[in-house]
């Protein structure tokens, strides 16, 4: 018994070619839908990195906030560690009436861990990738250390209340919260530093900042109602 094929009704040669037409209307679809995928893709990658870009500015304008007054940190510091050092059997010479506080400022990284967990990031460009990656490790490092630095520098503030003179325990006590806040400023200063010169690079940052007045700026013999009226702070100071 032989078996034959069915003959398509206007012959083989109209048959393929109304095939290939079908085939290539599938092709040509596909391939529409796949470029407009890449182009939603693409546009979404774009909105991330914008975000992400705006997230990591405001956090290294908060940054260089902080740079902005490390001389005033650095000149208190040496001005409670003369206090310290010349501490004898009286009391404390000059007496310490505002110690105040580096600035604190709070970090946001839900935007850049959004674009990670999408993978939207890995569209970036692969330099911009590495650098964004370096800043928001110093992010996180940074909202760490100055949360340590204000517990020490409460520390400190007890000076403004201290009177007579300091005993061995309380004279170490106070060193010892002293070498942490010069070394916490150090860091900062440090990291701070890498971080702004980044975000300049990377056109996130304009090089003039406008400054503030900041409290750690203010003499450490100001009485702290003067210091508050000067600085108008929403919250106040602790």
């Amino acid at each position: 018994m032989r078996f034959q094929l069915p003959k398509p009704l206007h012959g083989w040669r109209e048959f393929v070619g109304e095939v290939g037409i079908i085939v290539l209307g599938i092709l040509i679809a596909l391939g529409a839908g796949q470029i407009a995928e890449t182009i939603h893709e693409q546009k979404m990658a774009a909105e991330a990195r914008e975000n992400v870009r705006a997230e990591a500015a405001f956090n290294l304008s908060s940054i260089r906030g902080r740079l902005d007054v490390q001389g005033c940190i650095e000149r208190r510091l040496d001005a409670l560690s003369r206090i310290l050092s010349a501490a004898g059997e009286s009391d404390l010479q000059p007496q310490p009436s505002w110690i105040a506080r580096p600035p604190t400022m709070p970090f946001f990284r839900g935007r850049w861990s959004a674009a990670t967990a999408s993978g939207r990031n890995s569209l970036f460009p692969s330099e911009e990738q590495e650098r964004f990656s370096q800043l928001y490790e110093l992010f996180g490092r940074y909202e760490d250390y100055q949360a340590k630095e204000q517990i020490v520098w409460a520390q400190l503030r007890a000076l403004e209340t201290w009177r007579g003179p300091l005993g061995g325990e309380a004279r170490l006590s106070f060193a010892n919260a002293l070498q942490q806040a010069k070394y916490y400023a150090w860091d900062l200063n440090y990291a701070g530093t890498f971080a702004v010169q980044n975000g300049i690079a990377m056109g996130l940052l304009d090089s003039h900042p406008q400054k503030e007045l900041a409290a750690i700026c203010l003499p450490v013999t100001m009485k702290r109602s003067e210091a508050l009226r000067r600085l108008k702070t929403k919250f106040g100071e602790p």
